[in-house]
This record gives C-alpha cells, structure tokens and sequence, in this order.
C-alpha cells in the first residue's frame, strides 16, 4: 500500500472504533447513576465509619479500634450516628444572664401597668423574661450527649457540575463496553503490518497485559482506595479542618487513582520488551535494584493523589512485579525477535 492508502486505513479503524464507543456511551448514559451512587459508597462508609470511631472516642472510649468493639462500631456507622457532646452554658455567658435577669426585674418593679415594649430606634428586639428564664435554666445542667444522623455527603457547587458528573460516568461505561470492539479494529490495521510470529507475541502477552491492568484497577478501588480515604479523614481532623466533599473532585479522584494503578501495574511486560530489544539485559535489572526502588517510589509518587498512603500500598506491588519482571526475563524463552529484520518463514 502507499502511505495515503494507510492513511485510508486508519481513518476507516478510527471512525469504526467511534461508532462503537458512540454506542457503548449510549448504552451508558442508562446506568451513569448507578454508577455514581457505586462509586460513592466507599466515602459513606469511610466517613461513616470515621464518625463512629469519633463518637466512641467522645463518649470516653479510649482504643476505638479494638476488636471487642467492632459490634458497637457497626452499630454506629449502619446508623450513620454522630456523637454530639450537649455543654453546659460557660461562666461568661452565666454573668450575661444573670445581668439581664436583674435588670428584668428592675423595669418590671418600674413599670408594673404595662409590658415592656421594645425601642424601635433601638435597633435590637427586647428579650422577654421567659427566654431569659429557659436561657438560665441551661447553667444548671449537666454535661450531656446526643445523637443525630449524619448529614456529611458529596455536594456541587455549580448548577452544571452534576450533569457533567453524569456524562463523564456513562463515558467510562462506554469506554469499557466498548473496548473489546475498539480494540479489535484497531488491532486489524495494527496487525496487517507485523509478521506472523509478532502476531503470536501480542496474542501471548496482551491477556498478561489485560490481567495486570485489571488486577491493578480492582486494588485500588477495593483496597487502596479505602486506606486513602481513611487517611485523609484523619488528617483533615488532625488539622481542625471541616471536610465537605465534592463530587466532581471525588469522581475524578476515584476515575484517576484506578487508571493509574493499572497502568503501573504493567511494570513486567515492559521490563520483558526493553530485555527483549536489547535496550537492557537481566543484569542491569538484578545490579541495579536499589535505582529500580527509588524510581518505584517516585513512579507511586507521581501516580497516586499526594498522600503517603496510597504511594506505598502502590510501591509494594511494584517492588513484587520487579521481582516478577526479572524472572520473566530469566526463564521466558526467546522468539525469533522483533522488526523487520526479523526472521519469518513462509509456509
């Protein structure tokens, strides 16, 4: 073919794997909200569960995470209860309210034939005697507790935010509907140009690839994602700030920390195609581990949202797939090799 018949080519796969992806977006756009109501399960729980160690902590329980608690701490988070803590009226405000009542008393021994009616040029409103009555009654109490139900969810602050929020879910539930399809006609045109024994390398090593990339995104969703979450809750109470969280911030969040637990993930398969174009050889990899590590920290770094949690739940599997790069490399046998100088018998 000439180069504008490739082009031909590749604009007809790309307007294929279009179409398709334009279907799977259409079948998406039924279960976007579902989808969205999924994906916020894991912060209500996180949160939740954060009230509940937080209440007992209150209520004069000192080690929220033992065992023999976990009962009274389901108990919390399935009711979604938060402890607050019913004070009683502080000495300044007692002095406060002792002063209004004395002077109640004067204006009313003053003006005995007619109720006090407030100043209009006062500019505030006359306080009557009863409220001044159960406002005192409160320095005679005790110090008690309440219960209420939490009312901490994800929110927007913009009128278009949830409608946006809505497309981007039943984009990714198209995009993965449609992906065996795209993937198909890209392949096609991909295919056409490699040798038969390439060919049966990316028959070989893409359900690999597939396998890690999925193993990644369900880590991180089931996993990680819960420990983060935890983490930040906790930081955020470490430091006094209120969290509210936002849902197009957290839809993000949740879309991005999977994609790139995925992606890193593939660490084997490309330390086995680097040893098997001769740009790096086993050695390099067995003598160089300590290099390897630091750049494992730093990848989890760049990848992951800026908590050290999540970079090191993503470091470890790394340090564990290196290993596994390496014996890939070890004791995978060799083909025939890659390019077009390759060697491909005709049958």
């Amino acid at each position: 073919m000439t180069f504008g018949e490739h082009l031909r080519e590749l604009q007809q796969a790309l307007t294929k794997a279009c179409i398709w992806l334009g279907i799977g977006v259409a079948i998406g756009l039924f279960f976007a909200n579902q989808v969205v109501a999924y994906i916020k399960t894991p912060l209500e729980q996180a949160i939740h569960q954060y009230h509940a160690e937080r209440g007992m902590a209150l209520l004069g329980v000192e080690d929220t995470k033992a065992d023999e608690l976990k009962p009274l701490r389901d108990a919390f988070a399935a009711g979604a209860w938060v402890v607050e803590e019913v004070v009683p009226v502080p000495g300044d405000l007692q002095d406060a309210l002792s002063q209004l009542r004395s002077e109640d008393t004067t204006d009313a021994d003053s003006d005995t034939s007619n109720d006090a009616v407030p100043d209009p040029e006062a500019g505030e409103a006359a306080i009557s005697p009863d409220a001044i009555e159960r406002l005192a009654e409160l320095a005679d109490q005790s110090p008690q507790f309440q219960l209420r139900k939490s009312q901490t969810n994800v929110s927007s602050f913009e009128m278009t935010e949830g409608f946006m929020i809505w497309f981007k879910a039943a984009l990714v539930i198209g995009a993965v509907v449609s992906s065996p399809f795209v993937f198909y006609h890209l392949w096609t045109f991909v295919a056409a140009g490699l040798h038969a024994h390439e060919r049966r390398y990316v028959y070989l090593y893409l359900p690999v690839s597939v396998g890690l990339f999925v193993s990644g995104v369900l880590m991180a969703f089931y996993v990680v994602l819960q420990y983060v979450i935890h983490f930040l809750l906790q930081f955020n109470e470490s430091m006094d700030v209120a969290f509210e969280p936002r849902l197009n911030y957290y839809v993000s969040f949740v879309l991005l920390l999977p994609l790139g637990f995925g992606i890193a993930f593939q660490l084997p398969l490309v330390m086995l195609f680097l040893q098997r174009i001769g740009l790096l050889e086993t050695e390099a990899y067995t003598s160089s581990w300590r290099v390897a590590v630091v750049v494992i920290f730093v990848i989890s770094m760049l990848v992951t949202p800026a908590d050290w949690t999540s970079m090191v739940l993503l470091a470890i599997p790394l340090l564990f797939l290196y290993l596994l790069g390496i014996g890939m490399c070890m004791f995978l046998p060799r083909g025939r090799g890659l390019g077009s100088d390759a060697y491909d018998p005709v049958s």
